[in-house]
């Protein structure tokens, strides 16, 4: 009886010294791997240990709100550099660097050693501090095509990853907007076609919920006079509302005629 009864009060006792055991050893596992984790560099912070020299493209001071800003707002300053065949873009705002971004315009075309990661871009240069910067850009405004792509491209990424809305074609193509107005919009949803005299170019288009937003006009020729037999051809990563570039690097010409209803007032007028 004594044999028989104690049997289970050491079993009970040697299974929950087990079961101690087993969590001790799962936590000091995972001590362990904690530990490793902490001291294994990240890509991104490995990315952003050195300097290189990359080229200033441009730089632009902008009002990042549109013409919606206060009269208080701060300017944002706007950066593209070309390293080697990589563009980046970024900017800073002014009321975190104060005069480290005064006369900034004066080192384009200039050499500047910059590192990056994913989210930051740092400039060094000999005669002024080192200054970091988000990396991206929301400034419309670039001359350079390489710059005007790298603003464009995260922009139509968050559209491709968006829900097209039911009201939307299928074959509308969506494209960045122009940074105008008291509440810019981010992209566009546009669908353009050829007018039935082969003349004008058509694009209707709609905010990125599915409401129309009326439609943009333009000559089928670009700025230099040359016809444009089809609308195919256009860079949705150069292009933007209000101006549309060919695959080419041309520019189609806006079609200034006034409109009624859709109707031009004055039906006899040339494509302007």
């Amino acid at each position: 009886m004594t044999q028989s009864s104690s049997d289970p009060i050491r079993f009970r006792r040697s299974h929950r010294v087990s079961i101690a055991g087993s969590l001790r050893s799962l936590l000091l596992i995972a001590l362990a791997a904690s530990a490793a984790l902490s001291f294994t560099p990240r890509a991104s912070a490995r990315e952003a240990k050195s300097y290189a020299a990359a080229t200033l493209v441009e730089a632009a001071n902008y009002l990042p709100c549109g013409a919606g800003c206060s009269a208080l707002a701060d300017q944002a300053s706007a950066f593209c550099f070309r390293l080697g065949d990589q563009v980046l873009v970024g900017e800073g705002r002014s009321y975190l660097h104060g005069e480290k971004f005064s006369s900034i315009e004066e080192l384009t075309g200039k050499q500047l050693q910059i590192r990056f990661n994913r989210r930051s871009i740092w400039i060094s240069s000999q005669d002024r501090p080192t200054m970091k910067i988000k990396r991206g850009s929301r400034y419309e405004n670039f001359k350079d095509a390489g710059c005007v792509a790298e603003v464009h491209r995260p922009i139509l990424a968050i559209a491709d990853a968006s829900r097209r809305p039911a009201r939307v074609p299928a074959d509308a193509f969506a494209l960045p907007g122009s940074g105008r107005g008291d509440y810019p919009a981010l992209f566009f949803w546009y669908q353009c076609a050829l007018d039935s005299d082969k003349t004008v170019i058509a694009c209707r288009k709609w905010y990125r919920n599915g409401d129309s937003a009326g439609k943009d006009w333009y000559c089928a020729q670009t700025l230099d006079g040359a016809p444009v037999g089809a609308v195919a051809t256009l860079d949705p990563l150069l292009s933007q509302e209000g101006r549309l570039v060919l695959k080419s690097g041309a520019i189609l010409r806006p079609d200034h005629r006034a409109r009624t209803n859709d109707i031009l007032d004055r039906p006899g007028e040339a494509c302007r």
